[in-house]
């Protein structure tokens, strides 16, 4: 027979409980939200489009409140990421007019790997010269929260996460 665990994480990563499936339930690991679909592949979706999905589903799920506490943290995460990393690049960068280049980039780091496949040569020159390795960040944390959501695991940022806690305890009606 197999076991599935659920994991959960929060304040810093740390494991709370770590529980066979049949002890927890078989509704969470099939439970459904009012979308239609799992709650792990919902969560997955929030994160997918960072921003953007991260507001869509937080305006469309009533249900679940996991999924809403993604769709919050990562709208805030990257949306002020995008902001804050952008204005970095354009402040210390040699070229000061790319911030709408850096914007773009840093609000979907999905755009990362389409421009490295159309065109590597401008990536690794933008690499070297230190500015786009600024972008690295949300692209790996961005992978980082996309694979934690869909293994079940909830991981919460420092400031956005805590923040995205009261926003979704605020405004959830189940």
């Amino acid at each position: 027979m197999n076991h599935i665990y659920w994991i959960n994480f929060s304040h810093g990563g740390s494991v709370l409980k770590a529980e066979p499936e049949s002890e927890i339930g078989s509704e969470i690991a099939s439970s459904r939200t009012s979308v239609g679909l799992k709650e792990n592949i919902e969560g997955f979706l929030c994160y997918f489009l960072t921003w953007l999905t991260g507001l869509i589903f937080f305006v469309l799920e009533t249900k679940s409140k996991l999924v809403r506490f993604h769709a919050m943290q990562s709208f805030l995460t990257f949306t002020i990421l995008a902001i804050v990393i952008s204005a970095l690049q354009t402040f210390f960068g040699t070229e000061t007019n790319r911030f709408i280049d850096y914007f773009l980039v840093n609000l979907n780091p999905a755009l990362l790997i389409y421009i490295f496949i159309h065109n590597p040569s401008t990536v690794i020159d933008h690499l070297f010269d230190g500015m786009l390795v600024l972008s690295l960040f949300p692209f790996f944390l961005w992978l980082f929260l996309m694979y934690k959501t869909y293994r079940r695991q909830r991981y919460i940022l420092p400031v956005a996460g805590d923040l995205a806690e009261k926003v979704v305890g605020s405004v959830y009606n189940p």
